[in-house]
């Protein structure tokens, strides 16, 4: 779904200008996989780039990437590339993506399937245009069944709630399912996260969930079985790598 007017709403521009531009912005399971995956010379697309910081977060941990942001917001975009012209930045949404397969060596996605209900159409187009790597973050519980939808207040630090967008928490098992059906199928599967509080924009029944980053590596035709690594998880899954 397209949110791009809310997304455009001022508490929000303010906040990611304001924020998520440094290594120290980031949460510790953003630390854990990002370093490891960057390499000189890498091309990374960051899909919900917003004002553009993870190209600095990025460039801190290594300084000759290739980047391109992508987002909704018009707004986020203009502030992007005022702020950092060694970047490309493009106006579009993570479905349908305008690149060819295979094209990213890294495509990394951060606070965006918390707000998206059809992760699955956007999870597939950034395993598409990727050649290893897809890196995102994603709100998890075991045994809930189907999707949790409910409501996240664009507010951030300011007093009134300006609009809102859909706030997504997905079962655990069907969203690991989900990856290792990918074609072709992956290489490994990994992840790190933890339990805490649900920000306080979000209006959610659950006190608590599960904040994780996934790192799903893309394999190719006639590879293996999946390597699947979900130990630095609090969450114990029923899944198959077959």
């Amino acid at each position: 779904m397209s949110t791009a007017d809310e997304w455009s709403k001022q508490s929000a521009i303010d906040y990611y200008a304001q924020h998520r531009h440094e290594v120290s912005d980031l949460y510790p399971s953003e630390k854990v996989f990002l370093p490891r995956v960057l390499f000189p010379g890498i091309k990374v697309l960051d899909v919900g780039c917003a004002s553009g910081g993870f190209f600095n977060i990025m460039r801190t941990y290594e300084p000759a990437i290739e980047y391109t942001g992508i987002d909704l917001s018009v707004k986020a975009v203009g502030m992007a590339r005022e702020r950092y012209p060694d970047a490309k930045f493009i106006v579009t949404e993570g479905f349908g993506l305008p690149f060819d397969d295979d094209t990213f060596d890294l495509v990394h996605c951060t606070s965006v399937f918390n707000n998206e209900p059809n992760y699955q159409a956007m999870l597939q187009e950034m395993y598409r245009v990727s050649s290893r790597f897809v890196l995102i973050d994603i709100r998890l519980l075991k045994n809930i069944g189907k999707q949790q939808n409910s409501i996240y207040n664009i507010q951030f630090e300011g007093s009134r709630v300006e609009a809102t967008v859909p706030y997504v928490v997905n079962d655990a098992d069907e969203v690991a399912n989900f990856i290792l059906g990918l074609k072709p199928k992956p290489k490994a599967l990994r992840a790190t996260g933890y339990f805490h509080q649900m920000a306080k924009e979000a209006e959610h029944s659950e006190f608590e969930v599960c904040m994780t980053v996934l790192l799903v590596q893309k394999g190719y035709a006639g590879s293996g079985a999946t390597v699947i690594d979900l130990g630095n998880l609090p969450i114990k899954f029923s899944i198959s790598g077959d």
